[in-house]
């Protein structure tokens, strides 16, 4: 696909490097410091009760859940791909222009070129972010492709973020991935996601976090239900939910064997 050969090309120009130049001019002086790049951690829930137990039965309830919370890892780790374009960018080189500092880079390699701004912008509270990309190959051409866009609370509290795929017919951006998110406290945080192929929503799931205890619960437009997955990654228990009705749950011990429900709380 097309939108894949975009990706492959900036990726591999920017993790390799092959030529750098920035495009900005010397940075302009501004009271303050440019805004620290974002991190996108909150873009991945966390998982890793599931990757750090991969399931020893395949028709056990964990090994249900588990399916679940692989396959919402690989939605997300797309994320990777873009976000890659900022581990050239640096403080050092953003320039301050008319309220909004940008970062600007070109890369070549064998006749192809790519170049990359990144733009932020504080208002109300927030830094609004927005990166595009400008490429020439041999294959076809954009210019000023918004691969990404969002914004992030100045003081972490919220934020959301829009990964966008190219349209090959229209040459032109469309969602992807659009994930929203927020925090409230230490170990208590939200965030709902909506993939989308063709333009239009085809998986969505809601995550959080309070303290050890984990819900996720996921749609698909194929799904005649909504699908829950809930664990206690102190406890070491959870459960697998078909639906609203808690009559459907499939739970697990700390050893993630089948147990009835009632037995470990559920």
């Amino acid at each position: 696909m097309r939108n894949s050969r975009v990706i492959k090309l900036l990726s591999a120009l920017l993790l390799f490097s092959f030529t750098i130049i920035s495009c900005g001019e010397d940075p302009v002086s501004s009271n303050e410091d440019p805004p620290v790049l974002p991190e996108f951690e909150n873009v991945e829930p966390d998982l890793s009760y599931f990757t750090d137990n991969p399931p020893q039965n395949s028709n056990s309830n964990y090994s249900q859940a588990y399916g679940y919370g692989v396959a919402i890892g690989g939605i997300t780790s797309f994320a990777q791909i873009y976000t890659s374009s900022f581990t050239t960018a640096t403080s050092e080189d953003a320039s301050f222009e008319d309220g909004q500092w940008v970062w600007e880079y070109t890369y070549s390699y064998q006749g192809e070129s790519a170049s990359v701004s990144l733009i932020a912008e504080e208002s109300d509270g927030f830094i609004n972010w927005e990166m595009t990309w400008t490429i020439d190959s041999q294959e076809f051409s954009l210019e000023n492709y918004t691969i990404l866009e969002g914004r992030v609370a100045t003081d972490g509290s919220s934020g959301n973020w829009t990964f966008n795929n190219l349209n090959s017919e229209t040459n032109t951006e469309e969602p992807f991935l659009v994930t929203e998110w927020s925090v409230s406290g230490e170990n208590n945080f939200e965030s709902e996601t909506d993939y989308y192929q063709d333009g239009s929503v085809v998986t969505s799931y809601t995550f959080t976090q309070n303290s050890n205890e984990f819900t996720v619960t996921y749609s698909d437009v194929d799904s005649e239900s909504d699908i829950t997955v809930f664990w206690d990654n102190e406890a070491g228990t959870g459960y697998y939910q078909s639906g609203s009705d808690s009559a459907n749950r499939l739970c697990w011990d700390d050893t993630y064997q089948d147990v009835t429900c009632s037995s470990v709380g559920y």
